[in-house]
């Protein structure tokens, strides 16, 4: 079946990935750190131990080139998979040959001894329409048609790429066509599971401004809708959905939020068969537990041990608890410049993730946001816009990847969101680099800097 839904090429290139495994006993899994290469990460180990291959699962947080090179090169001898991550960095590995990479990303060609498998070489849009669980989802099928029930991890890391917003579509979309017949699909609320009043009061995404992190005030609200806070999501009735959806749409425009945020408030929430966690559930989970540093617990999860799901769920409420905070207070200590505004984030991995919530829920829809997590030698560097400046012109891959090689760092990623890392200490340099590639790119006037 995977065969009638790509190009000829694209399938012999997975299935020529695919033999590679089939060749070895022992692969190393190196994932991107987020939402979407720990979901990607699920399906290929499970995709691995259903072959009996044995695996080691690990993380890349920094692309830059010699760091990258430096953890292919740890063991340059055992095979490896690279997946959300990769393509562009694989110029500073031309000569591994144990090397397969699964990726989207925007990416400068290189020859390398190894396999890059980037959707984007086959006419597919990495950055709506095949994330890195995409990837490793398809590479999955093309070693065995029987890990179609492996979808569930395929949507989750679609959803924590934010390629859900607005439905899926292209690739995505058809592989959830041919392989997502045994599910459920419900039109509803994109809130999380649970009581109503905690699906409102841990809800990141979308974020309520003084609903998220404020039970006393869901309770208020539910109570004026006559709501009982206490019932679940599913459990809601029609006319509730309906009253509870118009107020919630009513704050979104009140905090600033543009049409994207609320295409987002209601949304296809999937039930699947074999496992009690919803599609936004999943995603959430394996992600929050990445925010706190504990990626693999979700793997350890989803690979059969049940003993680890205690541990799993509080992770993801600390994380959540964690990101709320840090939200509020990084709102309230912006920096705006002409063509963006900016902001310093307490943790590094909550840097995107902020970004993205007062991005698309908080912030005038005029210009992208850029946060910096300042560690002991570098700056690590998020960036955020919406599909709209896209529209008109913005394209912050080439925004991180020119404003980072000016400071003497490295950086890319996507049109709507990218990455980079600089050294310490330039901060403002990078600032400046980035604040006129964007006002040229939107054609927005030079004006002199201030604070929010």
């Amino acid at each position: 079946m995977l065969q009638d839904l790509i190009s000829e090429d694209f399938y012999e290139a997975l299935k020529k990935g695919a033999r590679m495994i089939d060749n070895t006993d022992y692969v190393r899994v190196l994932a991107h750190y987020d939402g979407d290469g720990t979901s990607a990460a699920v399906i290929l180990t499970k995709a691995l131990k259903r072959k009996n291959i044995k695996f080691h699962l690990g993380y890349i947080k920094s692309l830059d080139g010699e760091n990258f090179r430096k953890r292919i090169e740890e063991e340059k001898d055992v095979f490896t998979i690279v997946v959300d991550a990769g393509s562009d960095q694989a110029q500073y590995v031309p000569d591994i040959e144990k090397l397969l990479i699964l990726d989207h990303h925007f990416f400068k060609k290189a020859t390398i001894s190894g396999l890059n498998i980037n959707a984007r070489d086959y006419g597919v849009d990495g950055t709506r329409e095949a994330c890195g669980s995409t990837m490793a989802y398809l590479m999955a099928l093309a070693m065995d048609e029987d890990n179609r029930d492996l979808f569930p991890f395929f949507i989750s890391g679609a959803i924590a790429d934010k390629q859900d917003i607005g439905g899926l579509r292209g690739l995505n979309l058809e592989l959830r066509n041919a392989y997502g017949g045994d599910s459920e699909y419900i039109h509803t609320l994109n809130l999380e599971g649970g009581t109503i009043v905690d699906s409102l009061t841990y809800s990141t995404d979308p974020f309520f401004n003084e609903l998220s992190g404020y039970p006393e005030n869901v309770k208020s609200l539910l109570e004026k809708l006559e709501i009982d806070p206490q019932k679940g999501l599913f459990d809601l009735t029609e006319d509730e959905r309906r009253k509870l959806g118009s107020e919630l749409a009513l704050r979104l425009l009140d905090q600033d939020a543009g049409t994207e945020a609320l295409k987002y408030l209601e949304g296809e929430i999937i039930r699947f068969k074999g496992t009690e966690f919803t599609s936004k559930e999943i995603s959430i989970i394996v992600d929050g537990n990445g925010k706190v540093g504990k990626n693999s617990i979700p793997v350890q999860y989803f690979l059969g041990d049940e003993q680890v799901k205690e541990e799993m769920i509080s992770n993801w409420k600390i994380s959540k608890t964690k990101l709320i905070d840090y939200t509020y207070r990084s709102y309230k200590d912006l920096f705006e410049e002409s063509g963006i505004r900016y902001f310093y984030a307490p943790e590094s991995e909550m840097a995107g993730a902020i970004s993205g919530i007062m991005m698309l829920y908080l912030l005038k829809q005029d210009k992208p946001l850029i946060g910096f997590n300042v560690g002991n030698d570098n700056t690590k560097v998020s960036s955020r816009g919406t599909r709209k400046q896209v529209n008109k012109g913005l394209n912050l891959s080439v925004v991180m990847k020119e404003a980072s090689e000016q400071v003497g760092g490295s950086g890319g990623g996507h049109d709507i969101a990218a990455g980079a890392v600089i050294p310490r200490g330039k901060e403002k340099q990078f600032v400046e680099t980035a604040n006129a590639i964007v006002s040229e790119q939107l054609n927005i006037p030079m004006t002199k800097a201030s604070q929010r």
